[in-house]
């Protein structure tokens, strides 16, 4: 949904310190409970073990979710949150992510850490917590398929800058957290058939590793309650041709090879929203018609698949959908066209799963697509007006969720 780069790639003084300890220690105990509503992704963290103070909170915001990817790993997704209690700025410095009983499983310190902590809403990598601010952390944890822990605890580490007060440092008693523990969520991802056909499907942003993915670091704030992470499995797909995606100079729709693909549904369902009224976006232009959270969408399709889980079809053509809202719809039924409507910088298809038809303020589900054909990676080092370049073993895949940058042909 979020937009696409480059046609590939969206004090007061000192008032004592009985004053400032006693604020700090109720800042501290008064943390609230996350929002378990939807139970399916919701935040299930239990609060750090750290039996002293410390100057971050730490939190999470899902439990971590599973996919098998089409590497043949399972990822784990979801994103810690520190939150620095201070008025001075925090470093940040190593996180461990382990098994309950000790089997690390991702460390992540240095570039490594500073490359996937950012703010809440942007990909600007940072390991400095601003005082009184909060950042994100994008964990991915890669294991077997046979290895998948049923929960994962942290080891988490953090350090003042050279010219914190004195008095400050003294409130302090630990600069380590042991936590936060958090329970694998047993949601299976969600078998589905391709909402697309034919070949050079290229995966322009998802899942999985990748810290400037507005899919990945997309993070919102629901009825100023709980955190969502509404597009963490969100595939935006564009077409490649001969590995182009557009002729010409591309500043037409009409020159992209995407742009007008049919589109269809997933599995049977019930449509429950349709939009099918804003005018196509100009490519590599500032979007200029979204105007509220609906309209990032653009024209668009939501079907519910199963209880609790709705598909979105984004960025449609407009005047190409053909069905209404209260339609029941089969797998492979034409549903409209591939358009370059909402935000949206070049045509391409969004679409994702969701525990919520809005997917502003629902939380992204993991889904898998029956069978495909991995062609392979998109070449970090190739990049328009030069001709792209796809590096990998074509085969086929079953049941697996095709990851960044990979280029598919379906069926």
């Amino acid at each position: 949904m979020l937009k696409v780069k480059n046609q590939i790639q969206i004090t007061r003084r000192h008032t004592g310190l009985v004053g400032i300890a006693a604020f700090l220690v109720v800042l501290l105990l008064c943390t609230l409970k996350p929002d378990n509503r939807f139970s399916l992704s919701a935040a299930a963290a239990d609060p750090p073990t750290s039996k002293t103070t410390t100057a971050i909170i730490v939190s999470a915001t899902n439990r971590p979710l599973r996919v098998l990817g089409s590497d043949g790993k399972e990822h784990l997704e979801y994103d810690l949150l520190f939150t620095n209690l201070l008025p001075s700025p925090i470093t940040l410095t190593s996180i461990e992510v382990s098994t309950e009983k000790g089997q690390q499983l991702l460390e992540l310190s240095g570039d490594s850490l500073k490359a996937v902590t950012q703010p809440l809403l942007s990909p600007t990598p940072t390991n400095q917590i601003p005082a009184s601010g909060t950042l994100a952390t994008l964990i991915d944890v890669i294991v077997p398929p046979d290895k998948v822990p049923q929960r994962v605890t942290h080891r988490i580490t953090y350090d003042f800058p050279p010219n914190t007060p004195d008095h400050i440092k003294a409130l302090i008693g630990s600069l380590e957290i042991q936590g936060p523990e958090l329970v694998v969520n047993p949601f299976q991802a969600i078998v589905i058939a391709s909402p697309l056909s034919g070949n050079g499907w290229f995966n322009a942003s998802g899942c999985c590793d990748d810290a400037s993915s507005p899919h990945r670091f997309s993070r919102l704030i629901a009825g100023g309650a709980r955190y969502v992470k509404p597009e963490i499995f969100a595939i935006d797909w564009i077409r490649l041709q001969d590995n182009q995606d557009f002729s010409g100079d591309g500043t037409r729709n009409e020159q992209y090879f995407a742009f007008g693909a049919n589109v269809s549904s997933v599995a049977n369902g019930t449509v429950i929203a349709v939009r099918d009224d804003m005018p196509e976006e100009t490519p590599n232009q500032t979007v200029k018609n979204v105007k509220k959270p609906l309209d990032f969408v653009g024209n668009s399709v939501v079907v519910q698949i199963q209880p609790g889980i709705w598909a979105t079809y984004a960025h449609l053509q407009t005047g190409s959908i053909k069905v209404r809202v209260g339609d029941r719809v089969k797998t492979g039924q034409f549903l409209g066209k591939l358009g370059n409507s909402g935000n949206s910088t070049a045509p391409h298809l969004h679409f994702q799963l969701s525990d919520g038809p809005d997917n502003t303020t629902a939380n992204s589900l993991p889904f898998v697509i029956d069978q495909y054909r991995f062609v392979g990676l998109l070449d970090p080092g190739s990049n328009p007006p030069s001709t792209l370049r796809i590096e990998g073993k074509p085969h086929t895949e079953r049941k697996t969720h095709p990851l960044i940058t990979s280029v598919t042909d379906f069926r």
